[in-house]
């Protein structure tokens, strides 16, 4: 036999062995598809659990015992199977009439699935066969998806009743006023009658609200809103009339009472999930509350009700935040700045209520950042309205000297940025941490102009820039980059407005200008140089060599008016200042053409382009010589400085030779 032929007829016998074992194995998952098939039948043919297969034979496919076997007619032509009856037998009428559900006239459920209704398409509750097969499928008459929850839509009933309640307020408030002007009703008629119709206002909103049916654009009722915060914005004024204007009613207790119809008008608001009704009472007291009172207890109502209003109604949008946060700020600070105009204890009362309102305004923007979602940017921007009264507070008269406590409250401020900086990382808590941090800049600001001095407010902001750069360079965030960055310029401004450094070119005005304050403010303004230049590096990797350049430069001609603001210094005390000064020029020669030579020689890494930074500064040192010291120098100190300069640069050229000649080489390079 060819031994071809044989690997041929083992490779078909190989293939035929296979083929077998397919066909087995379809066989044996057709036969476990029709076991599951029966399986599944009970499902279709409503089987109750715990009932056998014998006990219901018509879902296993065979008749009810007793029952003969429907039989479909043979095709034509074709011979009856034997044993078969030659007329077809039709299948059992199902007793009961038609389909009943499981258990009534049909306790097994033997009759499978009802036909489909006439008047409407089957449903897969009529079909529980692909209910069975479909389990991820839901029922068609499955309750919809709720919708999530929508702000009450503003529509034109809304805004008349708006309208209509501010005029409405408007008009009690000058029933008020006018009523005392024209002397038409005596006082006490006059706070009866405001009460009255506040209370009826109130009451009447409060049924008309009952009797409305919610909707989805408007839950609640616009007359109704609009008649209780006409109501509760009244009931407000008439006790502040009833105080201001009779004294019926002591200060304290009207707080209390302005307080909790407040109270009672923002928890109604938030109830009822209504910015206008907020708006409502928070803005009709505060705008017509001046109308009836002007005296110093104005500012306090006014920040009683807004911050009632923080408290229970912050959430209720845009509108609600700046009204409670920015009329009662403005206020407060149009009232501090006439601070003097007052007594002691009005005093105190505007200043505690300033704390108070200031302080909420921070909770409450913490809170809007830390617990609600989403949060609004206008949370975190409440923050500056109510610090605005802060800023008036280091010039109050009753707290002068006024730096300590501004600059408690700028720390406060900057210790919140922080702990909301270090405490989240999304952008609501950096917005928070950036507002909180300028307001905190600004107050610092503020306090350093109250020290008194314009010497001692220089260096104070000098080192504040300082520390504002050391922190912009170890903690890397925006908003502390461009606040140190806005600290370092007006630094610098105000170091040259005030210590004037150019001064140090005319021996004449040094000698008489100059004190122990420029030697200090020059000292701190070459750190800053210094500490620029090291932020810059590390924000700008690309630009370092620029950026050292630039800042060398400046922090050498800082130091360089050190030096001399303390040369004139020591030379006034020993009683030659012009000696000092020409003396202390000589140094800052000498300085500069060394810093220079040590960087054209130096072998650092770290200092990047050293040698042209040296190239740089030797030759400012030498056009400083030329154009400089040979018209201000007199003759020993022109001799002295010419000759250190020389030196240095000879000894520069013959160590620079050495290292640029080739090994074995005769010649320079």
């Amino acid at each position: 036999m060819n031994p071809q032929q044989s690997d041929l007829q083992r490779a078909l016998a190989d293939l035929d062995a296979r083929l077998g074992r397919i066909t087995a194995e379809v066989g044996e998952v057709r036969a476990g598809l029709s076991a599951l098939a029966r399986q599944s039948g009970p499902a279709v043919g409503g089987q109750s659990p715990g009932e056998s297969p014998a006990e219901s034979p018509w879902r296993a496919g065979a008749p009810p015992q007793g029952t003969p076997h429907p039989v479909t007619p043979a095709p034509s032509g074709a011979p009856a199977p034997a044993g078969a009856p030659s007329q077809p037998v039709p299948a059992p009428a199902r007793p009961g009439g038609p389909w009943r559900p499981p258990g009534q006239d049909d306790p097994a459920g033997r009759y499978g699935p009802p036909p489909a209704h006439p008047d409407r398409p089957a449903q897969l509750s009529d079909r529980p066969w692909q209910q069975a097969d479909r389990p991820w499928r839901q029922p068609w008459d499955a309750a919809p998806r709720q919708s999530p929850r929508r702000r009450p839509r503003i529509t034109a009933a809304t805004v008349i009743a708006a309208i209509g309640g501010s005029v409405m307020l408007a008009g009690i408030a000058f029933l008020l006023v006018v009523a005392i002007q024209a002397g038409l009703f005596p006082p006490l008629a006059r706070v009866v009658a405001a009460a009255v119709l506040a209370v009826v206002l109130v009451g009447l909103g409060l049924r008309l609200q009952s009797r409305h049916e919610p909707t989805a654009d408007t839950p609640v009722n616009p007359g109704a809103l609009a008649l209780v915060g006409t109501g509760l914005a009244a009931a407000m004024l008439d006790v502040i009339a009833s105080t201001t204007l009779y004294l019926w009613i002591p200060v304290p207790a009207a707080y209390m009472f302005v307080g909790g119809l407040a109270l009672g008008g923002m928890a109604l608001a938030g109830r009822w999930s209504s910015g206008l009704l907020a708006c409502l009472v928070s803005a009709g007291t505060m705008l017509l509350a001046p109308l009836i009172s002007t005296g110093v207890e104005l500012p306090i109502f006014v920040a009683i009700v807004g911050i009632a209003t923080a408290v229970l109604a912050a959430e209720l949008g845009a509108a609600v935040r700046v009204v409670w946060s920015v009329l009662p700020g403005f206020l407060l600070a149009g009232y501090l700045s006439q601070a003097a105009l007052h007594s002691r204890g009005e005093q105190i009362a505007l200043i505690a209520t300033a704390l108070v309102f200031a302080a909420v305004g921070v909770g409450v923007a913490w809170y809007d950042t830390a617990h609600r979602r989403p949060a609004l940017a206008n949370a975190a921007l409440v923050v500056v309205p109510t610090a605005l009264p802060l800023a008036l507070l280091p010039a109050t008269h009753l707290l002068r000297p006024g730096w300590p406590v501004g600059l408690a409250l700028a720390a406060a401020y900057l210790a919140v940025a922080v702990l909301a900086g270090r405490t989240g990382r999304d952008r609501s808590h950096v917005l928070l941490a950036a507002v909180t941090g300028f307001v905190g800049s600004a107050l610092l600001l503020l306090t350093w102009v109250e020290l008194g001095g314009r010497e001692l407010t220089g260096f104070a902001l000098t080192l504040s820039a300082l520390a504002y750069v050391v922190a912009a360079g170890l903690w890397v965030r925006r908003w502390v980059d461009l606040v140190a960055v806005a600290a370092s310029v007006i630094a610098v401004l105000v170091y040259a407005a005030v210590n004037r450094p150019h001064l140090a070119l005319s021996d004449r005005l040094a000698v008489r200008e100059f004190t122990y304050w420029d030697v200090v403010s020059s000292f701190a303004i070459t750190a800053l140089a210094v500490a620029v230049t090291w932020w810059a590096r590390r924000r700008l990797p690309r630009e370092a060599t620029r950026v050292m350049m630039v800042g060398a430069v400046v922090a050498l001609a800082a130091f360089s008016v050190m030096v001399v603001a303390a040369g004139v210094v020591i030379g006034d005390l020993t009683g030659v200042a012009r000696n000092g000064f020409l003396a202390a020029h000589l140094v800052v020669t000498v300085l500069w053409i060394c810093c220079a030579a040590w960087l054209v020689l130096t072998a650092n890494p770290r200092i990047a382009d050293a040698r042209r930074l040296g190239f740089v500064l030797g030759s400012l040192a030498l056009a400083k010589l030329l154009l400089l010291d040979l018209a201000t120098l007199p003759g020993l100190f022109r001799v002295l400085s010419f000759i250190a300069v020389g030196a240095v640069m000879l000894a520069v050229a013959v160590r620079y030779r050495k290292e640029t000649e080739p090994s074995g080489s005769g010649s320079p390079t």
